[in-house]
């Protein structure tokens, strides 16, 4: 069980403080050279059919993001379900993308160009996951 030190917060508080803890903060700049990474944001995202978001790279003036994650909350989703994060090499058309799998972080350096994939038609359910970004700075 774990020990609360402070007040309950929202399941995507409690995210972006466990992701704003020094030792997540010490792996995110162990793995992906987000040296200054100083604390997480958290937001809920659910991709029904006929979703997807378009190519973009997080760089966002003034938001300092150093990196982007997605931690997938879906169950046993299939690859033809679409809802994949692609990945794509700027100027070329090949891409590499990612079946969301339960319980597992993507975690990625900004700028890198990405995209989710439309989710078909005739899934049966959403595509869930916590998203959000490691920034450095000033918690606002």
């Amino acid at each position: 069980m774990r020990k609360r030190t402070g007040a309950r917060g929202s399941v995507l508080d409690d995210f972006a403080r466990f992701l704003s803890d020094e030792p997540a903060l010490d792996f995110v700049r162990t793995v992906i050279g987000a040296g200054a990474a100083s604390y997480a944001d958290a937001q809920a995202t659910a991709y029904g059919p006929g979703h997807f978001l378009t190519a973009h790279d997080d760089d966002v003036a003034g938001k300092n993001r150093k990196a982007a994650y997605v931690m997938n909350l879906s169950c046993d989703w299939t690859a033809d379900w679409g809802g994949l994060l692609v990945f794509h090499a700027p100027g070329e058309a090949r891409a590499e993308a990612l079946v969301p799998s339960f319980n597992a972080l993507n975690l990625f350096a900004v700028p890198q160009l990405h995209s989710v994939s439309m989710v078909a038609p005739w899934v049966p359910r959403r595509r869930y996951s916590i998203t959000g970004w490691l920034r450095g700075g000033r918690k606002p």
